[in-house]
This record gives structure tokens, sequence and C-alpha cells, in this order.
């Protein structure tokens, strides 16, 4: 159960750092419009369901690891 723990852990921290990635190469484009032109406002806004997903996997992942009984 302990190595299965950590396991999860692990793959939760590199889907994570993926999905980072994903995001800095545009793979998930923004749900904004981007010729906004005036405010980049809405397109980080319209980023921030995916940022989200890739730090919560990042989180549970280092919990995962964090907290497993000794």
């Amino acid at each position: 159960m302990k190595s299965i723990r950590l396991l999860a852990g692990w793959l939760c921290i590199v889907l994570g750092f993926a999905v980072m990635i994903l995001i800095s190469f545009g793979v998930f484009d923004p749900i904004a419009p981007a010729a906004t032109g005036t405010s980049i406002l809405p397109v980080l806004v319209g980023m921030l369901p995916s940022v989200s997903f890739g730090i919560a996997l990042f989180a549970i992942g280092v919990w995962l690891i964090s907290s497993r009984k000794r």
C-alpha cells in the first residue's frame, strides 16, 4: 500500500509538470479571445482553470508522498 501511494504521488507530480509544460507550449488555449488589445486580464482569467488543475495535481502528489504512513 505504501509503494502504491508513493507511485501515485510521483505520478501526480509528473502530470502536474506535464500540464504546465503543455500550457507553456500553447496546447491549452485560453477561453477568452486573445485580441482584447487593452488588457491581458481576460486571457489570464481564461487560463485559470487549466493552470489551477496543474497546480492541484502537483499539490496532491506532494501530499501523497509527504504524508505516507510510517
